[in-house]
C-alpha cells in the first residue's frame, strides 16, 4: 500500500517550489520563501511534506551541511560540491570512481554512496583567499583592517585601543 497524503495548497506549493530547484534548500528556506503566500503554514508542515517526499523517493536528503538538513529534488545519481564559505551546493553529474567500499565495510549493506567535495566557489575565491580560523577586524578610528584569530587589544596601524570591531564584507 502506497503512503497517501492530502494535497493541500500549501503542500502543492512545496512541491512546486522544489520542481527543478538546484539550490538544495533546507526546510527553513522553503518555509521562508512560501510563508508570505501561506501565512498559516508552519515549518512542521514543510518538514512533514519533505519526509513524505523522502519516503516516496521524490527527494533525497543530502548530508553535506552540518548546520541544516538539505533536500535535493534531483534523485538521479550524482555527487555534490559545497562551498565552505557561502555554503552553496553544486551538482556534479560526472561519473567519479569511488573504490569498492564493500571491501572496507564487509559487514554492512551499502544503500547509497555519494562523494561530497568541499570547495571555495569561484565567487568566494574572487572575493579573497580563505583564511581558516581567522577573522577580520576593522578599526573605527583609522579604517585599517587586521586579520587575526582573536580580537586585538589595539589597532596595529594607529595604536588606538578598543576601536577594533569584527568586520564582514
Amino acid at each position: 500500500m502506497k503512503p497517501k497524503i492530502k494535497w493541500t495548497p500549501q503542500r502543492l506549493a512545496i512541491i512546486k517550489y522544489l520542481e527543478g530547484n538546484k539550490q538544495h534548500p533546507s526546510a527553513e528556506e522553503i518555509y521562508a520563501s512560501l510563508s508570505k503566500d501561506f501565512p498559516t503554514m508552519s515549518v512542521a508542515t514543510v518538514y512533514n511534506v519533505l519526509e513524505f517526499l523522502k519516503r516516496t523517493n521524490r527527494v533525497k536528503e543530502i548530508y553535506i551541511d552540518p548546520e541544516k538538513r538539505r533536500f535535493d529534488p534531483d534523485t538521479t545519481a550524482h555527487h555534490h560540491a559545497i562551498c565552505v564559505k557561502c555554503k552553496k551546493v553544486f551538482d556534479i553529474y560526472k561519473e567519479i570512481e569511488i573504490s569498492d567500499l564493500s571491501q572496507y565495510l564487509p559487514q554492512f549493506e551499502i544503500l547509497d554512496s555519494q562523494l561530497t567535495i568541499y570547495v571555495l566557489c569561484s565567487k568566494c575565491k574572487e572575493k579573497r583567499e580563505i583564511k581558516v580560523g581567522l577573522k577580520e577586524y576593522k578599526c573605527s578610528q583609522c579604517g585599517s583592517i587586521r586579520t587575526a584569530k582573536h580580537k586585538p587589544q589595539k589597532c596595529p596601524s594607529c595604536g588606538s585601543r578598543g576601536t577594533l570591531e569584527e568586520f564582514k564584507n
